[in-house]
């Protein structure tokens, strides 16, 4: 999952929410995004990886305003 993830990241013009990551991983693998319960189960995976990722120093996050948290690649 952690490279899906970068490739996400990578090719976005602009910082991702986990939940705008984990939508994209879910198209990706040809998933349902509209069934709420695997969403929130591939928001969790998704957040780990992503935070994983930051401890590796591949990935930074930001504050994205409100509740959410935005990624993006380290440049």
């Amino acid at each position: 999952m952690s490279r899906l993830v970068l490739d996400i990241l990578r090719r976005a013009k602009e910082p991702l929410t986990t939940q705008e990551v984990s939508k994209e991983i879910m198209r990706a693998r040809g998933l349902d995004i509209s069934d709420a319960k695997l969403l929130r189960k591939m928001v969790k995976r998704a957040g780990m990886t992503l935070r994983a990722q930051r401890e590796n120093g591949l990935i930074q996050s930001k504050d994205g305003g409100g509740l959410y948290m935005v990624w993006e690649v380290v440049r």
